[in-house]
């Protein structure tokens, strides 16, 4: 399976990038990439600013440009899935998500292989889903090309064209603290700060 972390979102409420916010005295970033090498052979990182590659890759982690700049998480999700067949999963997930663990994502995959035909796998907490924190075929990167190129890239409307299987958050209720927990804003990486010191993460 291979891992996908979104890094190219502007982060205008937070004033600056998430994906470097420190936890631990490290990037957030490095703690995610953590998460995705726990569970998939190979990870990419996703972003179209050229200074933030040149960045990763002097620390050794591979990076690639979306073919569809300024598109969002669903051109972050078609240039990940770059080489993946129908059959091979990716694991797509946001750079705000300081609480994800690897468990969660391996439940995720265990629940994909249980469904044949089915395109992707997404956590859902009532009606609002997380497409950005979810398992996808590889043979849905076809589909988002179609929307790009139609200029449609809102997430749940690509999800309408795909067979998923949707699952409650309640699923992980027992994690401490959520694992969907993720960040906008200055006072939410505050909050997940003093969270991520009283769990000892």
């Amino acid at each position: 399976m291979r891992g996908i972390l979104l890094c190219g979102g502007a982060s205008r409420r937070m004033g600056r990038r998430k994906e470097w916010l420190p936890f631990a005295e490290r990037p957030l970033l490095l703690h995610t990439l953590e998460t995705l090498h726990a569970v998939c052979s190979d990870v990419v990182v996703v972003t179209h600013e050229e200074k933030e590659r040149e960045r990763l890759v002097q620390l050794q982690v591979r990076a690639i440009a979306d073919e569809y700049a300024g598109q969002g998480p669903l051109a972050g999700l078609h240039a990940g899935l770059s080489g993946l067949a129908k059959g091979e999963k990716a694991c797509l997930v946001a750079c705000d998500l300081p609480f994800l663990r690897a468990d969660i994502l391996r439940d995720l995959a265990e629940q994909f292989d249980e469904e044949p035909g089915v395109q992707a796998v997404v956590p859902q907490d009532g009606s609002r889903p997380f497409p950005v924190c979810a398992l996808y075929d590889g043979q849905v990167r076809e589909i988002a090309a179609s929307c790009l190129q139609n200029g449609e890239n809102a997430m749940r409307r690509f999800l309408a064209n795909l067979q998923v299987r949707y699952v409650p958050i309640e699923r992980y209720a027992a994690y401490d603290p959520p694992p969907f927990l993720n960040m906008n804003t200055p006072d939410d990486y505050e909050r997940a700060s003093i969270l991520w010191k009283k769990e000892g993460c």
